[in-house]
């Protein structure tokens, strides 16, 4: 029976690991991690991943799970032992421990049936794997008692020095210590030691005990075909949800909210203040959060301000929290409602400024290669490409990036310090000046609601408010 999975990896990376080195993703997050989140989740399994990390914010639901985890990492340190020793006693003990810990296990996680879908099926497959050894507590408590004998053995150094039984009356130790006290000698306090077993001393122990051994050998080939590694996969799979709970714990512990936002089914990304937890990094004590706007009438926004004005810390707080929600992760928002894009791509500048056209040529070679691979169901973020360049040809080239994100549908961000790109016609996104309570200045990422773009006269024209239908419809009138 397989083994139903807590992650259910997707097909295809839509989420390439440049675009976690852009948005700091990278130094939050371990390698496997990154790994799992650079695969988009399909609705149902994003869905699945949501309700498992809803019981896993409750108290008594990460309590139970954690319990399972510790048990899981007890469980694979006893099939490791096991697998890796070559001496046969030991391994006939080692054997023994591994499977009782399997029942453990198996019983731990046929418990989980009432902790959401995923940990549902895992109680389940628990459940089942237990029916499929009907005999396996009765043999347990068999090979225990075959194993007790087994391990019962006195190794004898002449004939009155004993090593292990407390009652021979002179053994090893009481022997150095009399000579000791002859001596006028202090002996150190007697300290136990595991000797461990050579292949010698195995043989003589499975010579001195046939028929244990025989026994012993019996009860166990039933169960040679137990899936002991099917488990130990569980490891892995509740360390990426650990991994993203860690953040959870760090927001809540800054009154950051937490949510899981609704999967949209119009192609949009619309969110309540949004936080950049990638400032965590640098131990910010207060995140500015804002909202995002990005719907199938605006998908795609430019973004200028000031230096300094929080462009930046805006685009990271939209890509993270968009790649977080596609992982079936929570996000840091107020609440959220947003699409399920295949795609999250990023365009961020080398740190070198172009002293060539040749080097231009070659970031925008690599811009048209990124775009070729973006369609509608993609969100992509530019951080201030071109920059290297003059003002008015930065901007040129950076309309006809938005033009093809136009062409192709995609929704995106594109901050930069082009001013001139208002021209264009599309939408924009300012950032302002606020103070807070303490009078501290703070920065907030607002609409353009005072420019005409294109777009607007694509909405316009969706809704025959254009000048032209106007004009059409009053002739009819």
């Amino acid at each position: 029976m397989p083994i139903p999975s807590l992650l259910t990896i997707g097909q295809k990376q839509g989420i390439p690991y440049q675009t976690f080195d852009d948005l700091q993703l990278r130094r939050l997050l371990d390698e496997k991690t990154i790994r799992i989140l650079s695969y988009p989740a399909g609705k149902e399994e994003l869905l699945q991943r949501q309700e498992l990390f809803g019981v896993l914010r409750t108290e008594a639901g990460l309590a139970r799970i954690k319990d399972v985890f510790a048990a899981l990492k007890e469980y694979e340190r006893a099939v490791r032992l096991w697998r890796s020793t070559s001496i046969e006693v030991e391994k006939r003990f080692l054997f023994a421990a591994a499977l009782s810990q399997y029942r453990i296990i198996c019983s731990m996680l046929s418990s989980l049936s009432d902790c959401g879908a995923k940990l549902a099926a895992v109680a389940d497959y628990g459940k089942e794997a237990l029916a499929a050894l009907p005999n396996l507590d009765a043999d347990l408590d068999a090979m225990q008692k075959q194993l007790s004998v087994i391990g019962k053995f006195n190794l004898s150094f002449a004939e009155r020095a004993y090593m292990t039984r407390d009652d021979i009356p002179q053994t090893v130790y009481d022997e150095l210590s009399s000579c000791a006290d002859d001596l006028g000698l202090a002996m150190n306090d007697r300290r136990g030691a595991r000797i461990r077993l050579n292949d010698g001393l195995s043989h003589a122990i499975a010579e001195l005990h046939p028929e244990e051994i025989a026994a012993y050998d019996a009860l166990c080939e039933p169960y040679r075909n137990v899936p002991f590694d099917a488990p130990i996969a569980y490891i892995e799979e509740l360390n990426f949800y650990f991994a993203i709970l860690a953040l959870c714990e760090k927001a809540d512990e800054m009154h950051i909210p937490v949510c899981f936002p609704a999967v949209s089914e119009k192609r949009q990304y619309l969110a309540h203040s949004v936080y950049d937890i990638s400032l965590f990094l640098k131990n910010a004590q207060r995140i500015v959060p804002n909202d995002t706007f990005f719907s199938e009438d605006a998908p795609f926004h430019f973004i200028t301000g000031a230096n300094g004005g929080g462009k930046t810390t805006y685009l990271r707080a939209c890509g993270i929290n968009l790649i977080l929600f596609l992982g079936g992760c929570p996000v840091f928002a107020q609440d959220a409602s947003i699409y399920l894009y295949t795609q999250v791509c990023s365009h961020f500048p080398a740190d070198e400024r172009f002293s060539s056209g040749g080097r231009l040529q070659e970031e925008k070679q690599r811009v048209d290669r990124l775009l070729e691979s973006c369609d509608a169901d993609t969100f992509i973020v530019f951080n201030e490409t071109y920059s290297g360049t003059d003002d008015k040809l930065g901007c040129e080239m950076t309309l006809d990036t938005a033009s093809s994100i136009k062409e192709r549908g995609t929704h995106g961000l594109f901050v930069t310090h082009f001013h001139e790109v208002r021209k264009g016609g599309y939408p924009m996104l300012n950032t302002v000046t606020e103070e807070d309570e303490n009078h501290v200045r703070t920065f907030r990422i607002v609409r353009d609601l005072g420019i005409t773009s294109s777009f607007a006269d694509d909405i316009l024209r969706k809704y025959r408010l254009d000048a032209a239908s106007l004009a059409e419809r009053g002739g009819h009138a």
